[in-house]
């Protein structure tokens, strides 16, 4: 099948990742000493080994993002809750059409003056519904890159593009039901949360007051979708 990540998430607000595994070959995945009423959602992150007529190890289509929500919850207030011990079911994946995703940083001090070079990393991704942030990661994860100044960049800043692969279809989630679980595209429409987390080239250290976040909906299939554009302020 390819690669296939499960995550359990949970948090109070947004949701985070607490616990992550990989499926084995028959789709089945496990976690262990997982605490009672802790659990928000489970996200499954899928990607085929290679498309059919493509050779092995060459990146294949991806499954549109998988989300089931714990039920008894303040976004999922029906349903079953998923608790230690819990046998979920059955997670559906599907195919979903892809396209790349592209976007601009610039980092620049605190007059907004300087250009400041920095280190960018991207991620993990997150989708928004139900009013609530789902860590989703992608694979593979972004790639890092840094800014720096140069003719191209507004007046006063360094910076730096990014371009990777998304699944461009809606995500998929259903409320846990011990009886099965029914999953429909999220009334959201598709959507990424791209947090951009920057670090000082001169020591590693966390940089623009910790990053920002960059955002993307309405995606197209075999094509580039732009994201809005990150900018860090008060980079040192």
């Amino acid at each position: 099948m390819g690669t296939v990540l499960v995550s359990l998430e949970s948090g109070g607000a947004d949701l985070h990742i607490i616990k992550q595994t990989s499926a084995d070959a028959q789709g089945n995945f496990r976690f262990d000493n997982v605490t009672a009423n802790s659990v928000g959602g489970i996200m499954v992150t899928a990607r085929a080994a290679h498309d059919p007529g493509t050779a092995p190890g060459l990146p294949g289509s991806y499954y549109a993002p998988a989300l089931l929500f714990s039920g008894q919850t303040i976004f999922a207030p029906g349903g079953d809750s998923i608790e230690p011990g819990t046998n979920v079911g059955t997670v559906q994946l599907r195919f979903s059409g892809q396209g790349l995703l592209a976007g601009n940083v610039t980092s620049t001090d605190s007059t907004q003056k300087i250009p400041v070079p920095i280190h960018a990393t991207l991620g993990p991704l997150a989708i928004f519904t139900r009013d609530f942030e789902f860590d989703y990661p992608l694979i593979p994860t972004p790639p890092a890159f840094n800014t720096k100044p140069g003719v191209s960049c507004p007046a006063g800043t360094a910076c730096g593009t990014y371009q990777f692969a998304i699944p461009t279809d809606a995500l998929e989630e259903a409320v846990f039901s011990k009886s099965g679980n029914t999953f429909a595209p999220t009334q959201s429409g598709a959507n990424f949360i791209i947090p951009v987390n920057s670090f000082s080239l001169l020591n590693g250290k966390p940089d623009c007051q910790g990053g920002t976040d960059a955002f993307a909906n309405t995606f197209t299939a075999n094509t580039t979708n732009q994201a809005s554009a990150a900018n860090l302020t008060s980079c040192q």
